[in-house]
């Protein structure tokens, strides 16, 4: 057939034969020196027959880095320059992760699946909003199990707006990824929303966890959700939760940065010029104009959770102390009664940046909104110290006051800081 493929090699081994007029085959040429049979390193990763060799030379590290939690793309890139380096590796990401994965079902003993049943059975007996789900293989084996107690099912009512879904953690002896969903309290602190076991890395099963996950808290996706960069997650986000903000966790691409950016001669220097576009960008393009700077003059085109005793302690802490004021300013006093001790020391940061702005206009729109003009500093992160710092840059918005309801809103789009935007209706209302 003319699409049908064969090996080509250049190696001049034949056979040429005819049918005789009796029926007979008859042997007309044959060839037998091989030739060109040896691939060059850089396509050794397309042929399986070679896949065996590296996996036997490689194989005790990739578990060990695995059980130490490393993730796939990472053992890849570290076992990579051993074989060779990337290009000559055999091993693709893929083909590591179905070695680790076929290893991680045979080690699931048996009465294990039965006994973790039997403890969910026992925990829905007690508490009905106790929830758990899961699912079997083809041959009745136990694949992925989920659970969301009665106590993350209320938490997600006041503290899911924003999420954190998490799949790195390989801490359980069957090396399953242990994915969890965390919000963040009124203390700042994380919470558990719900966590699964699971078998696969991939969008089939993100997205069975995140469809019954979505399900057990009430069918109310959460408005924002940070994950790591996988893109399994992002194309099952995108089916499960259109309407979701999807994010990418701002710690794990900083983690990344000495395993991809490592091998670069001026490594630091191309570190503090992104730590620089991250964390002193004011705006949406100075961010970008920063980081394509840093981008094209370093050549680079190419290229604590589960703590419910804590809250109780911050919950008593809160009951009994509470931090002293940094200002005149009234509205402080009142964020001092409503906010927690944690939350409260976040406020007065944006109480003190008050006193860095001023009301240069005022108009009256009717009888009942007036529009403010107010000048505000631009703040940046000192890259030493870690703590905001007024520059001499200024900016001016407009917040519209309405006297009857008592709403302000700020009216400037381009803002992103909710900090900012609470600072211009406090200066309003202190007005």
């Amino acid at each position: 057939m003319a699409n049908r493929k064969t090996k080509k090699v250049g190696c001049p081994v034949m056979l040429h034969a005819k049918v005789t007029k009796d029926g007979k085959w008859q042997i007309r040429n044959v060839v037998l020196q091989h030739q060109n049979h040896e691939p060059v390193p850089s396509i050794l990763k397309y042929i399986s027959m070679f896949h065996r060799e590296d996996l036997k030379a490689v194989r005790r590290r990739l578990f060990q880095h695995h059980d130490e939690g490393v993730c796939i793309p990472q053992i890849h890139s570290a076992l990579a320059p051993e074989r060779n380096g990337v290009e000559n590796f055999s091993m693709s990401e893929c083909q590591l992760r179905n070695v680790v994965d076929k290893e991680r079902r045979l080690k699931m003993m048996e009465g294990d699946a039965n006994a973790m049943a039997a403890y969910f059975h026992r925990m829905s007996t007690d508490n009905q909003n106790f929830f758990h789900l899961h699912r079997l293989d083809y041959d009745e084996r136990l694949k992925d199990i989920m659970r969301v107690d009665a106590r993350s099912r209320a938490a997600y009512i006041e503290f899911g707006d924003v999420v954190f879904f998490d799949s790195t953690y390989l801490t359980n002896r069957y090396l399953l990824p242990f994915a969890n969903f965390v919000g963040v309290n009124h203390h700042g602190q994380s919470m558990l929303l719900g966590c699964a076991l699971i078998s696969h890395e991939d969008a089939v099963t993100f997205e069975w966890v995140f469809t019954n996950w979505i399900s057990c808290i009430g069918g109310k996706p959460p408005r924002g959700i940070l994950t790591d960069q996988d893109a399994a997650m992002k194309k099952a986000i995108a089916k499960v939760m259109p309407n979701t903000r999807h994010r990418w966790c701002l710690l794990h691409i900083l983690n990344k940065l000495p395993v991809k950016l490592g091998e670069y001669d001026k490594y630091e220097e191309i570190k503090q010029a992104l730590l620089h576009a991250i964390y002193d960008s004011y705006a949406i393009e100075e961010f970008e104009n920063c980081w394509n700077e840093a981008i094209e003059a370093y050549n680079l085109e190419e290229n604590a959770w589960l703590k419910a005793e804590d809250e109780k302690q911050a919950d008593a802490d809160s009951a009994r102390f509470c931090h002293q004021l940094v200002s005149n300013s009234p509205i402080e006093h009142v964020f001092q009664k409503i906010y927690t001790s944690a939350k409260f020391l976040e406020v007065q940061q944006e109480c003190m940046k008050n006193l860095y702005m001023s009301i240069v206009g005022c108009k009256v729109v009717d009888d009942k909104l007036m529009e403010y003009t107010i000048e505000d500093r631009v703040w940046i992160r000192d890259p030493n110290t870690r703590k905001d710092i007024p520059t001499q840059r200024k900016r001016v918005y407009e917040v519209k006051y309405n006297s009857n309801s008592y709403e302000a809103w700020c009216v400037c789009k381009s803002m992103e800081s909710a900090g900012i935007i609470c600072r211009h209706i406090i200066a309003v209302f202190e007005k």
